[in-house]
């Protein structure tokens, strides 16, 4: 009967949170997770108490501050990519190290995640790295780590690969290009860049790189040759001369065990006697044979410090507890996030290992630090030390995740950074709606600007029951500490024929016009909107219906800056944005936009901000002049 009572009351978090209590025993941890997952680990619950060994949830705002509350002993552990090994290892601390790995049922057993190789024929003339000069190459897709960052990183360490050295072509165009003239022909799917006719136009240009992929006109997902098997059938069914992949597909293919698994029948009809691997230093081996790969991913897993390092036994068991009922939540997607898969399973480590030392062992280090098509660092300019800070751990962010040309932290006042961008001291400078003047004074030009969601647009709502003539002499309610509020209220002032400036205007509680954001409207029928010709539309028509009049925070760069230095500033801001933006892949590895610190708001970037684009304003032709005129600004 007491033990059903425990169970009932007594839950710890799947990867995290058991709350200590007065009849709990044992070793007590702290696992730091990022704060937008708290919640998920509270509701992935056990139902099995434990006297052994208590765990706690810690928040941090995400993993890069996690690695910072680990080593500043504020938590135990955290869940790591070998990509936060490389971070932690970079901090120039020896103190973290992996105590439990995250492997999948197929290979509990195996060193590394995964092992690349280079598949070829048996009796291929191919002898050498060097001997791939000329051949027909099968990679796994464009971008990807096996197919595509491993083989550029090793062939380019032996001086195999070399980028195009033509000054005119951009970054990424000098990468395509050398893969072009190192082989004849190749598979290579995937999307050369985001924008669809640079994407047409590179793949007309460098047509030799989809030539034996199965429709080269479109050379993208999905094809029969592409992926981990699919260069396999790319050497087997299509002539191609190397095929880079990893060795489990290889043994799938050709029907051998892998793991603990014994032999199944093949995915392919290729004998296995046929091919063999290509070592890095020339020598063949078979594939029924160990593989020599020349790079290796390390696997997930559980990462502490020091003060774990003579406690963390009963840990492991609690995690691989733990981690068999995380399997069993419901929302798989946000399970993930916690590095949790239906297919892994957790494997104690017998002595913790350093980072440093698992990727050097793994050769993975010089995969996550290659260089890439960027040759030239963009020096971001910031005004101030929290600014300064943020830059920094983004930059460490991004370069961990593949993320190029890299970035170096500038700090000056905001003057003196648009007077560095104008000079080439600095690249760019990110300049609020307010700072847009500065920026012009120093001849800047603009290159990004944020986007906000759809929703989050400021609107002036009323009464169905007040009459039109009423709203030309309406009262305004509006928080005047939201600088987005007040211009939308000058803006409805302008539009009523009354114009004000920013420390004019009045905001009354029982105002007639609420002044609010669209996001935080709730139905009521009683309601509707005004437009600004002071038409009216229901509450949800807010795209066709606001008073949205603040221009978006931008990045501001010398226009006449090298097109290169252009090309990568968009290329990788774009990309982070991309990776690290609200609800993008890595947003629990770093958040670009939210709150950088407490009591820090909009650093950088708007902590309200999506993502980086293009082109400003979306939802309103809202413009510089009208802006400035609205604020009372150079008047």
């Amino acid at each position: 009967m007491l033990n059903s009572v425990l169970r009932s009351v007594l839950c710890f978090c799947i990867l995290g949170t058991i709350m200590s209590s007065p009849g709990v025993l044992g070793e007590k941890y702290k696992l730091c997770v990022p704060h937008i997952l708290h919640k998920v680990c509270e509701d992935l619950m056990s139902s099995k108490p434990t006297h052994e060994a208590t765990v706690e949830c810690v928040s941090g705002r995400d993993r890069m501050d996690c690695l910072d509350l680990v080593n500043k002993r504020q938590a135990d552990f955290m869940a790591v990519d070998p990509e936060d090994m490389y971070v932690a290892y970079k901090m120039q601390n020896e103190d973290f190290a992996v105590f439990s790995e995250i492997r999948t049922l197929e290979e509990p057993q195996a060193e590394f995640r995964y092992e690349g190789v280079i598949l070829v024929h048996k009796g291929s003339p191919i002898n050498s790295l060097a001997d791939l000069q000329g051949k027909k190459s099968c990679h796994t897709g464009y971008g990807r780590t096996v197919g595509y960052k491993v083989p550029i990183t090793k062939l380019r360490k032996h001086g195999v690969f070399k980028l195009d050295t033509d000054p005119s072509l951009p970054a990424v165009e000098k990468e395509l290009k050398g893969l072009s003239n190192l082989f004849t022909q190749s598979c290579l799917v995937g999307r050369y860049s985001p924008d669809d006719e640079i994407n047409r136009a590179l793949k007309k240009k460098y047509s030799n790189l989809c030539a034996l992929c199965e429709h080269p006109e479109k050379c993208d997902y999905p094809d029969r040759y592409d992926g981990y098997e699919g260069a396999i059938r790319c050497l087997v069914e299509k002539g191609g001369d190397a095929a880079f992949t990893k060795v489990i597909y290889v043994n799938k293919y050709f029907g051998l065990p892998v793991g603990n698994n014994p032999a199944a029948p093949p995915t392919g009809t290729a004998s296995s006697n046929d091919y063999e691997y290509l070592c890095e230093d020339g020598t063949r081996r078979p594939v029924t044979g160990k593989a020599c790969s020349w790079a290796q991913r390390p696997w997930q897993g559980y990462m502490g410090n020091g003060d774990l390092r003579d406690r963390y036994q009963k840990l492991q068991e609690l995690l691989k507890q733990a981690y068999e009922e995380g399997k069993t939540y419901s929302n798989k997607k946000l399970a993930q996030k916690l590095l949790i898969n239906e297919k892994n399973v957790v494997v104690s480590s017998k002595d913790p290992i350093y980072p440093r030392e698992h990727l050097t062992r793994a050769q993975y280090e010089d995969v996550i630090a290659r260089t890439g098509p960027y040759d030239h660092t963009v020096r971001l300019c910031v005004s101030d030390t929290i600014a300064l800070k943020k830059c920094e751990t983004m930059s460490t962010a991004a370069f961990s995740r593949y993320i190029r040309p890299k970035y170096q932290c500038l700090l000056k006042t905001v003057d003196e950074c648009a007077a560095s961008v104008q000079k080439d001291e600095a690249d760019i400078v990110v300049l609020k709606a307010d700072q847009y003047d500065i920026g012009r004074r120093h001849n800047l030009a603009a290159i990004l600007y944020e986007q906000f969601a759809s929703d989050d647009v400021y609107v002036a709502v009323v009464s169905k029951d007040v009459k039109t003539d009423l709203l030309k002499k309406a009262t305004l309610n509006f928080n005047k500490d939201n600088s987005r509020a007040v211009n939308a209220a000058l803006l409805f002032n302008e539009k009523k024929g009354q114009p004000s400036c920013p420390e004019d205007i009045t905001s009354i509680d029982n105002g007639i016009v609420k002044i609010v954001n669209a996001k935080d409207l709730e139905e009521d029928e009683n309601l509707e909107l005004v437009c600004q010709d002071f038409s009216r539309k229901p509450l949800n028509d807010y795209s066709n219906c606001n008073m949205e009049a603040t221009l978006p925070t931008a990045i501001f760069y010398k226009s006449t800056a090298n097109s290169h230095i252009q090309d990568g500033i968009v290329h990788s801001l774009t990309a982070m944005s991309s990776s690290f933006g609200r609800n993008a892949t890595n947003e629990d590895v770093f958040e670009i936009f939210g709150e950088f610190e407490p009591g820090f708001k909009d650093v950088i970037f708007s902590d309200n901000a999506v993502k980086l684009v293009s082109s400003s304003n979306t939802i309103t032709s809202f413009d510089e002049s009208h802006y400035n005129k609205l604020r009372c600004i150079n008047q």
